[in-house]
């Protein structure tokens, strides 16, 4: 077995409404380097539930690092009814392909009659959803008739709200911590698939883990046993002022998605458990 290590290592911070969690990315950099200044559209989805129905929101990670803008204060968004839905209430494949030429359309049209950003959208209970915000709603609704002179076979409906702090956003589309880590998981499996990585061989694999106090980390460790992890350190780092107390764990373990997955929610959940905070993972590519 030969395994090649990524030496460089990208740290991205993932930030929530509540605190703020390390992914560190053992990959290299230009795979995964993400800023405000440079990057103006990060897309990505997750699976959840509204109002107690699954649904996906999509939305424009990027805009986390410049929001809330102080020109675009209005918020609106657009409700579309599916004309043929699947057991579950989401699209069928041809309608979605619809939708998704659709929204191309969407996005590019609002934008230039009225400097609109697109934000995200929600997908569930026969229904799609587009948020967007502008500096004023003066005329979108016109705007909006006009577009959907090009899609007749759709009824839709609009909403709007003074949203100054960006809560549609923040609060409602951003993803909770877990499902941000989630999304990073894909991307980093994509990553190393896509630099030769045989997902089935056994990959040495650090986590780490974040703590406010050093009981926390004790009782962590006291109920990681008998699972299939390792303590590699145990220290503190000052740099992380709220949980200072960072802890180093390894696993021997495949890379395919559901096995990263499963370990990451078991650690996640155990983390927050003894109110410590899930930071990450890295790992090697191994090509045989």
């Amino acid at each position: 077995m030969s395994a090649e290590f990524f030496t460089t290592e990208a740290l991205r911070t993932l930030r929530s409404t509540k605190f703020s969690v390390y992914l560190r990315l053992s990959v290299p950099l230009w795979l995964f380097f993400f800023t405000a200044s440079a990057q103006t559209q990060d897309w990505d989805f997750y699976f959840t539930n509204i109002d107690d129905k699954p649904a996906s929101i999509g939305l424009n990670l990027a805009l986390h690092d410049t929001a809330p803008l102080a020109d675009k204060k209005q918020c609106f968004w657009i409700i579309l009814k599916f004309q043929q839905s699947d057991s579950l209430s989401f699209p069928v494949e041809k309608e979605n392909e619809t939708l998704n030429k659709l929204e191309d359309e969407l996005e590019i049209f609002l934008q230039k009659k009225s400097q609109t950003i697109y934000a995200g959208r929600t997908t569930g209970n026969a229904e799609r959803y587009f948020y967007f915000y502008s500096k004023s709603l003066d005329s979108v609704d016109v705007f909006i008739e006009e577009f959907f002179k090009s899609f007749p076979q759709y009824k839709y409906k609009l909403g709007q709200r003074w949203d100054e702090k960006w809560e549609v956003y923040f609060g409602f589309l951003y993803p909770s911590p877990l499902d941000l880590q989630l999304i990073y998981n894909k991307r980093i499996v994509e990553a190393l698939a896509e630099n030769g990585d045989n997902s089935g061989l056994p990959h040495h694999i650090d986590h780490w883990v974040n703590f406010e106090k050093k009981k926390d980390v004790a009782d962590f460790i006291n109920a990681l046993k008998g699972k299939n992890f390792i303590v590699e350190k145990n220290e503190t780092d000052k740099t992380h002022k709220s949980h200072p107390y960072t802890l180093q764990i390894s696993e021997e373990n495949r890379t395919d998605l559901e096995t990263i997955d499963n370990s990451v929610l078991q650690l996640f959940e155990l983390a927050e458990k003894f109110n410590g905070i899930y930071g990450g993972w890295e790992t090697f590519v191994v090509t045989e």
